[in-house]
């Protein structure tokens, strides 16, 4: 008997199924999540602007733009903005949010957007 015929379909639906399998676990299909905000904050006064309660083991966050009136303060838990001595008015940041499987390479997860008006 002679089974070369059938090796060979099997090594061919073998192989095709591993090319399948990776082309659906490239991280370029993940879909990226945009978040808008608008929020406001006195003069002189500091404005959390995002909190959670635990941090990724791999991964974090950014601040991507920076505002141009004021200074955010970044870490694993909470977002704060302080806005520059006395400004009033609107400003703009960005936070880009990353993850990763396990093995070290990182992709974005979502981009939160933060329109901030500061007033008297």
């Amino acid at each position: 008997m002679n089974n070369k015929p059938e090796q060979m379909k099997f090594n061919f639906f073998a192989v095709l199924a591993s090319l399948l399998i990776l082309s659906a676990c490239n991280a370029d299909d993940t879909e990226v999540i945009t978040t808008t905000a608008a929020l406001q904050v006195a003069i002189n006064d500091t404005l959390i602007v995002a909190q959670r309660d635990s941090a990724p083991i791999e991964g974090g966050r950014e601040v991507s733009v920076q505002p141009e009136h004021g200074e955010v303060l970044l870490d694993a838990f909470t977002i704060k903005y302080v806005p520059g001595v006395d400004f009033t008015g609107e400003d703009y940041l960005e936070v880009t949010n990353k993850a990763s499987n396990g093995d070290a390479n990182f992709y974005i997860t979502s981009i939160d957007k933060y329109t901030i008006t500061v007033t008297e």
